[in-house]
């Protein structure tokens, strides 16, 4: 059965993303989607982007996605599945290295017809399998959250009210890279994830400890305040606080 592979990037990795490529290539062709993320006000970076796609252009099955201004980790997942033609999708960072077949191995495990969850890759959601459907079940990723940080515990979170648990498979080979490259507009939260997302979660869309609003989404009980809705697209909650970030 096909699956797509869906990266995430933006220009300052660009030898993050190159180096990966190159390395799910010496283990398998299948299709590869790039989330190219944008800059600060569409100032996009035309150099990179030219580079970037001749790097491509070696390759077969390698399709980049452009955004012109900066968009949230949600958005980009979202679009990365909305424009595959398969139904299941491996999702990985740009800093990664891949030295073995292993994750392709235990992908190939899970990916049956029956599938319809999402399945973490040696418990990280740096590299995860999800199902199409299952996705537009619960109206995908948040893309309210406009920044980096919180996509993982609230897809858990409504993942697990459908009685739908995230699953988690083993690989060897695969190495996340400590990286602090990132966006440098984006008001940092904690660590390199962005205050806008850490704040919509914990004072927007539920109730948590108020002694400790930053804890993790399964630390406290958590009561949800804010419902979900169908997140593909959702550009009229971007445009409203997109100068927020």
């Amino acid at each position: 059965m096909e699956y797509t592979i869906g990266i995430t990037t933006f220009s300052k990795r660009y030898d993050y993303v190159v180096k990966l490529i190159s390395q799910i290539r010496d283990f398998t062709d299948k299709k590869i989607i790039i989330a190219i993320n944008g800059e600060k006000n569409g100032e996009f970076n035309d150099k990179y982007r030219q580079k970037l796609l001749q790097f491509c252009s070696v390759y077969e099955n390698v399709y980049p996605i452009f955004f012109i201004e900066t968009r949230g980790l949600c958005k980009l997942w979202n679009t990365i599945m909305i424009n595959s033609s398969d139904d299941n999708l491996l999702i990985l960072n740009d800093d990664l290295e891949i030295l073995s077949n292993d994750i392709f191995n235990a992908i190939e495990s899970i990916n049956t017809p029956e599938f319809n969850g999402l399945t973490k890759v040696n418990g990280s959601f740096s590299h995860f399998f999800v199902s199409k459907n299952i996705m537009s079940e619960i109206g995908y990723f948040d893309e309210r959250l406009l920044g980096f940080g919180e996509e993982d515990g609230d897809v858990t979170y409504r993942l697990l009210k459908k009685d739908v648990n995230v699953n988690t498979v083993f690989a060897n080979g695969v190495v996340n890279i400590i990286s602090n490259v990132r966006h440098d507009h984006i008001k940092p939260g904690i660590g390199k994830y962005s205050m806008f997302n850490r704040e919509f979660i914990y004072n927007q869309k539920y109730k948590n400890n108020p002694t400790s609003p930053y804890r993790g989404l399964f630390d406290t009980p958590m009561e949800q305040i804010l419902e979900d809705i169908n997140q593909y697209p959702h550009e009229k909650f971007f445009k409203e606080n997109k100068d927020k970030l």
